[in-house]
């Protein structure tokens, strides 16, 4: 334990400045320019760059884009969970399925081919004239 004099004093605090900021990302530089209301739709009005990606989006998958269809379905429902069965039979014991593994590498190991590292012969070099 350390001795009362490098302990902190009551009420002392080791980092007045606080937690560091977080970094500028990639993703906060899009989620910014994406509010940017630069786009003017055909009818005057303007509207922010992610609302006309949306509906850029919408129109490629109205207009027969199987992408844009894919990825209009997937961020309105969700992608589909996919479950695996990973149930055991009971009467299986773990020495048989150790077994199986042991003789599965044991198959696989026979069957590699080992290369022999080839000698090559060096090249002599010319004498200068």
């Amino acid at each position: 334990m350390p001795s009362k004099d490098t302990q902190f004093k009551k009420g002392e605090v080791n980092n007045p400045n606080g937690r560091p900021k977080k970094e500028y990302c990639l993703t906060d530089i899009l989620k910014e320019q994406g509010e940017t209301e630069d786009v003017q739709t055909s009818n005057g009005q303007k509207i922010s760059r992610k609302n006309a990606l949306g509906q850029k989006l919408w129109a490629m998958a109205m207009g027969g884009d199987i992408t844009a269809m894919r990825y209009v379905y997937d961020r309105i429902d969700g992608k589909p969970n996919q479950t695996i069965d990973t149930t055991i039979k009971k009467d299986t014991n773990m020495k048989s399925i150790m077994d199986k593994y042991k003789e599965r590498k044991a198959i696989e190991e026979s069957q590699k081919v080992v290369k022999k590292p080839v000698k090559r012969k060096r090249k002599k070099k010319l004498k200068p004239i």
